[in-house]
């Protein structure tokens, strides 16, 4: 994995609530609804949940920081001493803005760009989250399938095959 510092957005001016507006407004001209947006830090590490409803499915993408090479050294911008881990937390929201924008683009296309963000309520974490689908093993995923894929494209088996 790179490290912060080398990688796009470290030199963001963004504040993370600019952003966290960005990422709202984005999913708000795209259709979402009930969105959520929850930023937490446990044992010195932050990520951002944002959490929505698509044409009556539930969908979720997660955010962290960059590991820093140099997480003790401050920078100058604009005049203002910054941390390495604000810095950080910045760029974090930078890629996760475009890389909203650029799901959500393909997604009007096609809506199976979101699979792998899509929520399985049968299927939760310790805290009770759902899973979404990328976060299941085969075996896992094909437990659900029956239920997120229309009948028509199942065999007698319960498995999925391709209707072309």
């Amino acid at each position: 994995m790179p490290f912060a510092e080398n990688s796009p957005y470290w030199d963001t001016p963004a504040a993370t609530g600019k952003t966290q507006g960005e990422i709202m407004g984005l999913l708000e001209n795209f259709g979402a609804e009930s969105i959520m947006f929850a930023q937490g830090s446990s044992e010195g590490k932050t990520a951002w949940m944002v959490r929505f409803h698509w044409l009556g499915k539930s969908y979720r993408f997660l955010f962290s920081p960059l590991p820093i090479q140099f997480p003790e050294k401050t920078y100058t911008v604009s005049g203002k001493k910054v941390s390495a881990r604000e810095r950080s937390l910045k760029q974090m929201g930078r890629i996760a803005l475009y890389f909203v924008k650029a799901i959500l683009t393909a997604a009007e296309m096609n809506q199976d760009a979101l699979f792998g963000f899509l929520e399985l309520p049968q299927a939760t974490t310790k805290s009770g989250v759902p899973v979404t689908t990328a976060e299941l093993d085969i075996s896992g995923l094909i437990k659900t399938l029956p239920e997120y894929v229309p009948s028509r494209l199942l065999t007698d088996r319960g498995d999925a095959y391709d209707a072309r």
